[in-house]
Formats: C-alpha cells, sequence, structure tokens
C-alpha cells in the first residue's frame, strides 16, 4: 500500500486525482505491476490506476489471469475498474479510502467473489482530501476577463496563433493551420463576429497570467461554445473544467437550455476531454470553408440545468 501511495502522489503532482494500484504475486510478494491515474495526461476516460497495473501484470507475469494476485489500491475501485479486476482472475482487493461517491465497486467486487480488505484508510483518505483542497483553491485563482480592447483581442489572437500551430499540425495541414487561424482567429475576424454575431471573448487568466481564451455566443436556445483554448503548459490542470463550469453557469442564468460545440472529428484528444465534461454527440457535418479547405466536424451537446450532468 505505500507503494500504492507513492503513485498515487506522483499522479497528484501531475494534476491527476491520486489514486495509484500495485498488484502483487501472492506466492512470492513479486510486484508484477503498478499504475496510477493518468486520466488528464492520456485524455482517456478509461486511464485509471487499476487499468494500468492489471496491464503491466499481465505483460509482466505473460498472460491475462492474475490469480493468485492481490491488487493493492489507494481508492475504493470504480465499476469499469471492479470489472476488469473480476475479469483478470484476481482473488483479492485491498482499499485504501471508499469511494464517498458511492460508485459500489467493492459491493460488486464482494458479490462476485472477490475478497475485499480495507487497510491505510486514513492516510490515503488524506491524499484524496489534500489534493481536492489544494484543486478548489487554485480552482478560485482562475477568472474570464471579457476581451474588449484592441489590446486585448490582439492577446486572444495571440494566443489562438501559438496553440493551432502547436497542436494541430498532427490533425491539419501547415496551409489549413494557417488559413483557418486567418480566417477564425485574427483580431479582424474577432471584431466581425462580436460587432455581427454576438460573440463574446475572454482571456482565460489564473491569477496574472493569460493561460489561454474561450468564446461564446448566443444561439437561439443553445449557448455556442466556439473556443476554449489552453496553452500547452496549462492542460491537464482541470481548467478547462473550471472554464466549462462557468460557461454553464453563464447559460443558465440567461436561460440557454444547452452548450453546443464542433471539433474536428479526429481530434481524439478533444473529443474525449469533451465526453469527460458530459458532452455527448448530436450530429455531424463538413463545411466548406474556401480556399480549397473543409471543417470536418463533429457536434456535441450539453444539457443545462435539469438535463445536465
Amino acid at each position: 500500500m505505500l507503494r500504492a501511495l507513492f503513485h498515487a502522489q506522483t499522479a497528484a503532482e501531475s494534476g491527476e486525482v491520486p489514486v495509484g494500484a500495485v498488484v502483487v504475486r501472492d506466492s512470492d510478494g513479486h510486484i508484477a505491476g503498478e499504475g496510477r491515474n493518468r486520466r488528464e495526461e492520456r485524455r482517456d476516460p478509461t486511464a485509471h490506476a487499476e487499468i494500468e497495473a492489471i496491464i503491466r501484470a499481465s505483460q509482466t507475469l505473460g498472460g491475462w489471469r492474475l490469480t493468485g494476485c492481490t491488487l493493492y489500491v489507494t481508492l475504493e475501485p470504480c465499476i469499469m475498474c471492479a470489472g476488469a479486476i473480476i475479469n483478470a482472475r484476481i482473488g483479492r482487493v485491498v482499499c485504501g479510502a471508499s469511494d464517498t461517491s458511492g460508485s459500489g465497486g467493492a459491493r460488486l467486487l464482494e458479490e462476485n467473489g472477490v475478497a475485499v480488505l480495507w487497510q491505510d484508510s486514513e492516510e490515503c483518505a488524506a491524499v484524496i482530501k489534500s489534493f481536492f483542497r489544494e484543486r478548489r483553491k487554485r480552482m478560485t485563482d482562475i477568472k474570464l476577463v471579457e476581451a474588449r480592447t484592441e489590446e486585448q483581442l490582439k492577446r486572444t489572437a495571440a494566443i489562438a496563433d501559438e496553440i493551432w500551430h502547436e497542436y494541430f499540425p498532427c490533425i491539419l495541414t501547415p496551409g489549413q493551420i494557417d488559413y483557418m487561424v486567418e480566417k477564425f482567429c485574427s483580431v479582424e475576424a474577432e471584431k466581425r463576429n462580436i460587432a455581427d454575431e454576438g460573440y463574446i471573448y475572454y482571456i482565460i487568466k489564473h491569477r496574472d497570467r493569460d493561460i489561454g481564451y474561450t468564446a461564446i455566443k448566443p444561439d437561439g436556445d443553445r449557448l455556442f461554445l466556439s473556443k476554449i483554448y489552453l496553452l500547452k503548459e496549462e492542460r491537464g490542470k482541470g481548467y478547462a473544467r473550471t472554464v466549462m463550469d462557468m460557461h454553464r453557469a453563464y447559460a443558465a442564468e440567461h436561460g440557454f437550455n444547452a452548450i453546443w460545440l464542433t471539433v474536428n472529428r479526429h481530434n481524439e484528444s478533444s473529443i474525449a476531454v469533451y465526453r469527460a465534461l458530459g458532452f455527448e454527440k448530436c450530429g455531424e457535418g463538413v463545411t466548406d470553408i474556401g480556399g480549397g479547405y473543409v471543417m470536418d466536424d463533429f457536434y456535441f451537446e450539453l444539457k443545462v440545468g435539469g438535463g445536465a450532468q
């Protein structure tokens, strides 16, 4: 469990929810697999500590059946991980803190013949509580500053230019990136969007630092989320969720039923983030944007108010 706690602390230092897991072979105490939560790092909702530890143990021991092994994990497994544990034929799980959300992972394990024990629950719970306490404190330092002046719009355009040329080369050609930045993210484009279509641009600030920007506009009974960009070094810290919470509050306050957005169908990383934030796919389409280029997008929607998840 101390080794699992080490991995949980490493996860916390990387901005992940601090969960660590270790698979141990019972016959000799050999650590066959280790893992930590990497959902933000990999933009993968399945990248839990238990899954990583099970995969590595299977590779080490040369088979997917992990009979005769015990899994140590700092937090009670979720339903998904409980299913993986059962399918891996692990006979015993030693948990640290219980999952206060009531996921029912421990109960599912016991119902399927897996022995569940508890160890170091106070220490494991303290790691979780400390992480969320610090994250709440950090999130209060996030604010949205509406971009209205020439200098503010130049700043959002510069952020867009940096992010597009850093992030999108694996999805779009250099020519299309340059074309789309000029067409949709230049100061002139921002001014047109504000004057003609009612867009609102915000600089995302962490304390006094500009860490990204976002843009929204009313669209009937829905709020269109046009952009939410974070600089590379600021991703994976929970800031996107905080900004989305602000947009959801804005939407509810102004009577919008949902927030919707478009995302390139090949942008798997962003799609995983939106799904994790509660968005669901509601359509798809190809749009001719001129210059010989198209936008090949999925459409996602997040219900607001009573329909919100």
